[in-house]
């Protein structure tokens, strides 16, 4: 898979760390209004970093919404300075390789899966990362087109509205790598040998975020994972540094723009979710959040 996909991959990552959550607020739903005292209205959606065409099918509370719009704040821009800064990141510095890192029976399973179904070389796997190939691992192999969050830049752009990054391509690439390379490393090795059932899961996960299914987003994996007990470290630090820290993160960043109301804020559905979400964290910071029920086209 080409390295620029590396961004889109991060769905894969968030939905398997939050594989072991239990029943939560905000459970459902994609598109919520947020206001307080008087402010023009903002709303949040959540996106899902996938190319389907019935994700990018936006209903007519979403385009309603980011019409009437000021800006639209992202995770991170989709732009080729973003995918050059994880192109970069995702190579190993020379002298370092993935099979001495991983082991010689581990990299063998590992760069199987990549030269089979993702045409990667056994050379350029050499050269990558634990999480750059756990990414790449965790996406459909196949060519991919326009996900949402891409798809809702183009259309903002088209229309006039601004588009604010609330992360840069290195923050997110320096929360991936604050994962122990022990753990990524684990949870490579499980993505590889289970490669089938994962790629068979995303399917599912698409699903159920059509249905604005949060819980049956993560129930989904941890049906799928409930067999790897001995992974709980790993996906506890995965979820810590890709979610919960990040959430926090963004909530920060999007606050000035929130004052000033008219902001569409897309970002990955999971972080909408639960005490730790962007939505709960908006709420006990006075916000007022309201969900908004969509009608598919």
């Amino acid at each position: 898979m080409p390295l620029r996909r590396l961004a889109a991959a991060l769905v894969s990552l968030l939905v398997l760390a939050a594989g072991a959550a239990v029943a939560t607020p905000f459970e459902r739903g994609l598109l919520w209004r947020v206001e307080r005292d008087g402010r023009p209205a903002s709303h949040v959606y959540g996106t899902i970093h996938l190319d389907d065409a019935r994700a990018t099918a936006f209903s007519p509370q979403v385009d309603a919404a980011l019409a009437a719009s000021r800006a639209l704040l992202v995770e991170m821009l989709d732009d080729a300075d973003s995918r050059s800064a994880f192109e970069a990141a995702a190579r190993l510095p020379p002298g370092r390789s993935l099979r001495t890192l991983a082991g010689p029976e581990r990299f063998e399973r590992v760069a199987s899966r990549l030269s089979e179904r993702y045409g990667l070389p056994v050379a350029a796997t050499e050269r990558l990362t634990p999480w750059a190939a756990y990414l790449t691992l965790s996406q459909p192999p196949r060519p991919q087109g326009e996900i949402v969050d891409a798809a809702l830049q183009r259309i903002a752009r088209q229309r006039g509205i601004a588009v604010v990054p609330l992360e840069t391509a290195r923050e997110q690439i320096a929360s991936i790598a604050a994962v122990q390379t022990g753990h990524m490393l684990a949870l490579l090795e499980v993505q590889a040998r289970r490669h089938d059932e994962a790629v068979a899961a995303i399917d599912t996960l698409l699903a159920r975020y059509l249905e604005e299914d949060l819980d049956g987003m993560l129930q989904n994996e941890e049906l799928a994972l409930q067999d790897e007990p001995s992974l709980g470290p790993a996906f506890g630090d995965l979820f810590e540094q890709i979610l919960v820290r990040r959430s926090a993160r963004m909530v920060e960043r999007m606050r000035p723009r929130l004052e000033r109301g008219g902001a569409f804020v897309a970002i990955g559905a999971l972080h909408l979710h639960g005490e730790q979400g962007v939505l709960a964290l908006l709420e006990r910071a006075g916000w007022r959040v309201q969900r908004i029920e969509l009608q598919r086209p």
